[in-house]
């Protein structure tokens, strides 16, 4: 869709982005800045002559001297404008954005889509991977939508294979081929092609760990004299010495905190899961600073909140940026490594096994379900492999004699 050719009167989407951010708990004095900058936006289209509000009109809006003053206000500007667009294209705008383009299935396989869903959803998967596998749907079917293939009677191998090349990602490919089990297990088509798509064995990966002084300095970033640096200690906290999923933490309610009990319950988000945890005192501690102190004045159900309007409850990216952020600030050395609420886990697990836990101590804690996941943290587990280490044979024969010197190789 094109668009920069969408027209609409100025003070009709000005109304729906004052009415959105209203609605959504925003401050006075952001309302009234938003309201000054429709006047700047008015008064610049007079001056150019123009009567409709189009997307173009906004870039140009941009790139005037008033937009550019400071790179905060240029920032702001930005904001407003693509604030603007989205209410003029979507009739609202979203409190995040992503520049990455999401697919669309196409009207003649969306009745697919919906059983392939249902199949999934029979199947475990959560959310989010639903969320993956609907985008790699799409990706394969518009493309088979681009090549003249609309119905999938009409599917040829030569149509999975050009949609298989023109897909760059592997994670794709591999619910390319579910996609087509999918199909022919519901006897939608009338072979596998499957087999079609070639499996790619991922290489394996030790995970990112930090020693405890500088998961220590963690936790001394935070500026706890204010609301902020209270949430995010309490976040970093739960990450650290809990070893809390960052999905887990942004999805965290007051129902599972048990602080007469000190108990942490909750459902994971990732495998639905019960986990109960031992709710330690200084993240107790930390939680009850933030939620007496720090906390915006909400009846919301979830615990971590925006800091500011809307006061939202926190996304999982949300919990990952801030985890990433005191790694900054801790001027912790990420180089080549991941550095977000995953590596918190990895490393409270390794501290685990190779202080003397269990396997399935530490399967307990971290909240897995297969034993055979905690086999990753054994090969970081330097003191106990050297336990099994085998003596060296002693040299005999051949090589006996060509250490003393006695051979040579010829």
């Amino acid at each position: 869709m094109n668009h920069s050719i969408q027209q609409r009167s100025l003070s009709e989407i000005g109304k729906i982005l004052i009415d959105q951010k209203k609605e959504m708990g925003y401050a006075h004095n952001s309302i009234s800045i938003c309201e000054n900058d429709l006047k700047h936006l008015k008064t610049f289209m007079e001056q150019e002559g123009v009567e409709l509000y189009s997307t173009d009109i906004g870039e140009r809006y941009l790139a005037t001297e008033y937009c550019n003053k400071t790179n905060i206000r240029h920032s702001m500007c930005r904001t407003f404008i693509s604030q603007l667009d989205a209410c003029m294209l979507y009739g609202k705008y979203a409190l995040y954005h992503c520049n990455k383009e999401t697919a669309s299935t196409p009207d003649c396989f969306i009745e697919i889509e919906a059983k392939y869903a249902d199949w999934c959803r029979e199947k475990g998967n959560g959310t989010v991977t639903l969320q993956h596998k609907h985008h790699a749907f799409a990706c394969f079917f518009s493309f088979l939508e681009s090549i003249g293939c609309i119905d999938i009677s009409d599917m040829r191998p030569d149509h999975i294979i050009k949609a298989v090349s023109n897909e760059k990602s592997p994670d794709n490919h591999r619910y390319f081929r579910e996609i087509l089990k999918f199909l022919a297990e519901m006897d939608l088509v009338l072979y596998d092609y499957s087999a079609l798509i070639p499996k790619s064995r991922s290489s394996f990966h030790l995970p990112s760990t930090y020693d405890k002084e500088e998961r220590k300095l963690l936790e001394i970033v935070s500026d706890r004299s204010k609301a902020l640096g209270k949430r995010d200690y309490a976040i970093i906290l739960l990450a650290n010495r809990l070893g809390i999923r960052s999905g887990d933490i942004a999805g965290m309610t007051f129902n599972d905190v048990l602080f007469d009990q000190d108990k942490i319950v909750f459902s994971q988000d990732k495998t639905k899961d019960a986990q109960e945890l031992y709710l330690v005192k200084d993240v107790k501690d930390a939680l009850l600073d933030y939620i007496e102190n720090g906390r915006p004045d909400s009846d919301n159900k979830y615990i971590f909140l925006r800091c500011h309007a809307p006061h939202n409850p926190l996304h999982h990216s949300a919990i990952y940026c801030i985890i990433a952020k005191a790694f900054k600030d801790a001027e912790i050395d990420i180089t080549g490594k991941k550095h977000g609420g995953h590596s918190l886990r990895a490393s409270l697990a390794t501290d685990m096994v190779n202080t003397g836990e269990s396997y399935e101590q530490t399967r307990k804690v971290l909240g897995h379900k297969s034993p055979e996941v905690i086999k990753h943290y054994a090969k970081l587990d330097i003191e106990r492999l050297r336990l099994c280490s085998l003596e060296a044979r002693s040299p005999a024969g051949f090589f006996k004699r060509f250490l003393n010197g006695e051979e040579v190789f010829s």
